[in-house]
């Protein structure tokens, strides 16, 4: 019934749509639609055959204080749900996808944990230290490999010329600061960038602390280009509720570094050479002395990564981009009954291919990726898709992927509970779109359906983690830019998500058949003002305080954010933030109570 409700609303799109229009006329904003999305092989965003969407900085100026959180639940397709404030754990979902198959990158570097079978939480990122985000909907394995099940999250940190200084304050004692600074020197840069967040809600033992820093610097004369990046998260909070009941002793801390040496190479005739080495480390400690069965543990991951890529045009209409990719980690899990690795090893190797025939109005895009980790069976992960520019104003798309995700080492090695026998969690799924593009109106329209085999989970009846479940996902997705004159803008995303656990006959967990998102800013000389509704439909969650009925419905719940800047002269504006603004009391996880309203003022001094 589904599939039949899509291809009649995209028919309707199609009939309504204008399509005598002059196949020849210019687009009349450009700039929104022909920007280069890196994160799929550089392509034009109005050529992209997947769904796409693209946050700059000054899209992030008026989102309430919660990492890149705001961003996921302000794109169709992507929810994130988090364990009380968002410096808790984050539940992201991309497409419904588990948490463990949306893959972050940082400057298009893979940023990773293969220390814990959850996956790393990059939410709490503060946008401050963002550029530009682009945000993947659907399967990139044949580009990435593991782990690119649900989409692909590129964030890639400032480095435009210009300075900023930023401090806020708040409730209960909360705060924020920031500070920019970057310069060409000839052709040399600098670029420095650094963020702090400390934020209580007025719990006992919820005080969370987040520090972020990134340094960018290298040579570019406009073919050869040599850098150093190095970026930092430290995330340090308390975890004020367990099993539904207090724990005012209960901590965490993550730290996430990356450092890249990125090197490229651009001839006249549009050919490409890129080289990076990379080095990620991650460490996670926790610690509840009052938790009898796991006081403590600590996981430390240390990844090294070696990329190298090209691409050329043949013929003027044939571009190819090609690459290998070796990384080799090495995992370390600790916990009160001492090592259950240590110092562990795995690596991988892996090749991929992609063509793009760009044939005027039509683009024909085939990819395919092999991946060997040690000790697992190779991959191959193919993609196939299409968009067809009908006019300069309308495109419609489709595109088919399989992708997987390798288990990890403690999935695959704890002594406790891994199972050496494991196989890759794997997927196929297609899509189908339509977008449109006018000067004050844009429009996409998704249809989208997986399917997901050997995920992998802990077997109640073996006390190890098995390959024991299949899923089955479609859904649709909506969103939407209208601009009123020069004044207003709205934005608004909508998805419908139909999921099925096949093992548990049932919905899976955390994934509202609803989502609904909608922004409205007003912009004048005098001030900006915006406004925010997130609305997250009901959901089934496990019951952690009853053990007889461990899953249980979760309330649907809306919540407001409004922002207000106020230019003090060219350089100095004054902001006030406010989240939660009607104090809604409900649960994004069940048994963990949501923020209540919180007010931020402050100042910021920005020199573009």
């Amino acid at each position: 019934m589904l599939k039949k409700s899509v291809l009649a609303i995209m028919l309707i799109v199609i009939l309504i749509f204008p399509l005598s229009a002059d196949q020849q006329e210019k687009k009349e904003d450009g700039s929104m639609f022909t920007e280069e999305v890196e994160v799929i092989g550089e392509v034009a965003l109005n050529q992209s055959v997947q769904s796409v969407t693209l946050f700059k900085q000054e899209d992030f100026i008026n989102l309430p204080n919660d990492g890149i959180k705001s961003l996921l639940n302000r794109t169709a397709g992507y929810l994130t749900l988090n364990g009380g404030h968002y410096g808790q754990f984050a539940y992201s979902f991309a497409r419904g996808a588990a948490v463990n198959q949306t893959l972050y990158m940082i400057d298009g570097v893979k940023i990773t944990d293969p220390a814990t079978s959850i996956g790393l939480n990059m939410t709490l990122m503060a946008t401050s230290m963002i550029e530009k985000a682009e945000i993947v909907r659907g399967p990139l394995s044949s580009l990435y490999g593991s782990s690119a099940m649900g989409g692909v999250v590129n964030l890639k940190t400032r480095e435009a010329e210009g300075m900023e200084a930023a401090a806020f304050f708040g409730s209960h004692d909360s705060l924020e600061g920031t500070a920019y600074y970057s310069k060409k020197f000839g052709d040399l840069h600098l670029s420095i960038n650094g963020s702090l967040v400390k934020y209580s809600d007025g719990l006992e033992n919820d005080e969370f602390t987040n520090k972020g820093m990134s340094i960018k610097t290298g040579y570019d004369n406009g073919n050869f280009k040599a850098g150093l990046m190095i970026f930092g998260n430290l995330a340090d909070s308390g975890i004020p509720f367990n099993m539904g009941a207090p724990s005012p002793n209960r901590t965490y801390t993550q730290d996430n570094w990356l450092i890249a040496l990125p090197l490229s190479y651009r001839w006249q005739d549009g050919g490409k050479l890129q080289f990076t080495a990379s080095h990620n480390r991650n460490e996670y400690d926790f610690e509840d002395p009052d938790d009898l069965w796991m006081p403590y543990y600590t996981n430390t991951s240390i990844i090294n990564q070696l990329k190298l890529s090209g691409q050329t045009t043949l013929l003027d209409w044939i571009n190819l981009h090609g690459g290998i990719d070796y990384s080799d980690q090495k995992i370390t899990n600790e916990d009160n009954l001492g090592k259950s690795l240590d110092a562990e090893k795995t690596n991988y190797l892996s090749a991929f291919i992609n063509a793009d025939l760009n044939l005027d109005q039509l683009l024909l895009t085939g990819s395919l990726r092999y991946d060997k980790y040690k000790d697992i069976d190779a991959r191959f992960s193919p993609q196939v898709g299409f968009s067809y520019l009908i006019n300069h104003k309308f495109k419609i798309r489709g595109s088919y992927a399989r992708s997987f995700r390798a288990p990890t080492l403690p999935e695959l090695l704890n002594p406790a509970w891994g199972n050496p026998l494991l196989q890759p969690e794997s997927g196929h799924s297609f899509e189908v779109g339509a977008d449109i593009y006018l000067k004050a109106f844009i429009f996409s329209v998704a249809y989208f359906d997986s399917h997901y085999e050997n995920l992998i989970g802990f077997s109640p009846e073996t006390w190890r983690f098995a390959n024991l479940n299949k899923a089955d996902i479609s859904g649709i997705e909506f969103s939407s830019t209208v601009r009123l004159q020069d004044d207003i803008m709205i934005t608004a995303s909508y998805t419908y998500l139909d999921t099925y656990d096949v093992e548990n006959d049932r919905q899976l967990l955390r994934r509202p058949k609803h989502s609904f998102s909608a922004v409205i800013s007003y912009n004048n000389p005098y001030f900006t003002v915006s406004g925010e509704m997130i609305y997250v439909g009901k959901r089934l969650d496990y019951n952690e305080i009853d053990w007889l009925n461990p899953i249980a419905d979760n309330p649907s719940f809306n919540t407001f954010n409004f922002n207000v800047q106020v230019p003090v002269g060219e350089k100095i504006s004054l902001v006030g933030k406010l989240s939660n603004a009607f104090n809604a009391e409900y649960q994004e996880v069940l048994g963990y109570p949501a923020p209540g309203t919180r007010i931020m003022a402050g100042i910021r001094y920005r020199v573009k």
